[in-house]
């Protein structure tokens, strides 16, 4: 399920991908805090099944509207309504600043204010990623091969399991909706279309849809081991 352009295309967190391999060993990530263990624990557990329909609707909406349909666009724009409703009482959302969110290497995100308001987040799409100081090793490489098939099967949990006992750092990323903010646009968006104004309706549903960001969490984090520290 692709969602749209700019958001992660990763099935709902099925995903593994080998992404960030490194060439050389790099320093290990130091042990993640309690905090950060239970953040990572349930975001990667409770993706929005509603906020990735929302969405999914939300850009054929765009598109009907770019084809001259407007009665789809305005049933799609229905559907994003009632899929963001049902969003938002599932108890995925979670309260976070902008400013807060780690946005991974390389990705080209606005930048968010140095402070601003904490604000209610609909985790829309997520994927797995290797951490950055991955080195193939045939005990590891074998162990993300065996990951992703678990992965293939949806059992996210053994996929886990098996790269935490291989010593394989996690990152899980997620796209993210501010759930509010996203709302109000789709509801503009729905005013917009009864108005017969659906080139301002189209921007308004580009706006929710340029509003997602994105957040990693450790979904395994190997602690730094201090062994070899004697030698030299």
């Amino acid at each position: 399920m692709r969602i749209s352009r700019g958001i992660v295309a990763a099935l709902l967190g099925t995903t593994m991908l080998a992404g960030a391999v490194s060439a050389q060993q790099t320093p290990a990530a130091p042990a993640p805090t309690t905090q950060q263990k239970a953040e990572a624990a349930r975001d990667f557990m409770k993706l929005s099944a509603d906020g990735a329909v929302a969405f999914r609707a939300l850009h054929m909406a765009r598109i009907a509207i770019f084809e001259a349909d407007p009665a789809v666009a305005k049933k799609l724009v229905a559907d994003t309504r009632a899929a963001l409703a049902k969003a938002k009482v599932d108890s995925t959302a979670f309260m976070k600043a902008e400013a807060a969110l780690k946005v991974p290497k390389g990705m080209n995100v606005p930048p968010a204010a140095a402070s601003g308001p904490v604000v209610a987040w609909l985790p829309i799409d997520g994927q797995l990623t290797l951490g950055e100081d991955f080195v193939a090793t045939p005990a590891k490489a074998a162990a993300v091969a065996e990951a992703n098939k678990h992965l293939e099967k949806g059992q996210r949990k053994e996929a886990i399991e098996k790269l935490k006992l291989a010593d394989v750092n996690v990152m899980f990323t997620m796209a993210l909706a501010p759930l509010d903010r996203t709302m109000a646009d789709v509801d503009m968006a729905a005013k917009l279309m009864d108005e017969g104004k659906y080139y301002e309706a189209n921007a308004a549903m580009k706006k929710a849809e340029d509003g997602v960001r994105y957040d990693s969490v450790a979904a395994i984090a190997v602690p730094q081991k201090a062994e070899e520290k004697k030698t030299q």
